[in-house]
């Protein structure tokens, strides 16, 4: 089992639960694999990640409002806790169940694709609630310029590039930072790159990037 920082897992899993877009289209069995580079995000730097990430269509439970989309996300073939994201066809987060650990709810949902201009910026504030307690976590997500990004799967043109910063407090009252960029295409129906910054700007800060390697698309 890794050892992770608590705190940085909570804010990170909700921004690193697929970087997903267009829920209402996934199958089950639909699946992105991505070459990892680097450490495990907020997990000790010392975590290494062995074989690709992956991050699978598991189930579709619900209809209407209370229609979710289960995603699986392992960080390699030895990830002993892969967390899996409820996600409705609004592309909105409402809960993560991370394997032998916890259950995290989110209030309000955040969103897993954000919908922005470019340059435009956009702050949400929310509340992760696990074990009895109740964390505020706060997320900036800007739209940057849209580039063409070339990873192992190829060629993509006009990716939507999003940065989100997020932030909390720790049990000592400082200030906890992690950034991640994104990449979209809506051929992929979800990134195309992926680079996170473990601890934005302190002690011990690493940079982790994810690189999709295929695409299994169900019919």
């Amino acid at each position: 089992m890794y050892k992770f920082n608590l705190l940085s897992v909570i804010a990170a899993l909700l921004i690193l639960s697929g970087g997903n877009a267009y829920a209402e289209d996934w199958k089950v069995g639909e699946k992105w694999i991505y070459k990892h580079e680097g450490p495990r995000p907020y997990a000790d730097p010392s975590a290494m990640v062995k074989d690709d990430r992956t991050v699978e269509v598991t189930a579709i439970k619900g209809e209407g409002a209370e229609k979710r989309y289960l995603l699986k996300n392992m960080w390699g073939s030895e990830d002993s806790n892969p967390s899996t994201s409820y996600i409705d066809s609004k592309n909105m987060l409402h809960k993560i169940d991370i394997e032998y650990m916890f259950t995290l709810l989110i209030t309000p949902p955040i969103p897993v694709f954000w919908l922005l201009k470019p340059g435009e910026e956009k702050t949400l504030r929310t509340n992760m609630e696990f074990a009895g307690f109740s964390i505020p976590i706060e997320y900036i997500a800007k739209r940057m310029k849209d580039e063409t990004i070339t990873v192992p799967a190829g060629k993509f043109e006009n990716c939507q590039h999003v940065q989100i910063i997020s932030s909390l407090q720790n049990e000592n009252g400082q200030i906890i930072k992690n950034k991640e960029e994104y990449w979209y295409h809506p051929h992929v129906r979800n990134l195309v790159k992926g680079v996170i910054i473990t601890n934005y700007h302190g002690d011990n800060s690493y940079t982790s990037t994810n690189l999709l390697k295929s695409h299994l698309k169900k019919d």
